[in-house]
């Protein structure tokens, strides 16, 4: 949990900073409601389906409603800022080569490390209003 507060400052500049919260026409930031269930599915989508196929998912907007690669740029963003990865890394690269090198151990704490980040972000985004439909 400590690690999870220590996420947290930066979590809440990424929601701003990673587009994933926007300013409505009255001027107040909101949060769409695509964003919540990403960050929610995030979790199981580790557990059930693996650190790679997760990460490709979310890096992908495919045909979704909103941008889900911001999810991936917060959680990075929020990673390099705690120094768990280095400012010219990039995270999926990261998975990558750990996975072609067999390194089970570094994708288990990887994995935990971006867990944290997600439950951060999630945080972090409940203190925004989510967006109403018009």
């Amino acid at each position: 949990m400590k690690r999870i507060v220590k996420m947290l400052p930066e979590a809440m500049v990424c929601v701003r900073s990673c587009k994933i919260s926007i300013v409505n026409e009255k001027g107040k930031e909101e949060v769409d409601s695509a964003f919540n269930g990403y960050i929610s599915s995030m979790g199981a989508s580790i557990i059930t389906a693996g650190l790679l196929p997760t990460l490709i998912f979310f890096s992908n907007k495919g045909g979704s409603q909103s941008d889900r690669p911001a999810i991936i740029k917060a959680i990075e963003k929020i990673l390099k800022n705690n120094l768990f990865l280095g400012p010219n890394e990039h995270l999926l690269e990261k998975v990558l080569r750990m996975v072609e090198l067999n390194d089970n151990a570094g994708l288990a704490h990887l994995s935990t490390l971006i867990s944290d980040a997600a439950v951060a972000l999630k945080l972090a985004i409940r203190t925004f209003p989510e967006k109403t439909k018009d």
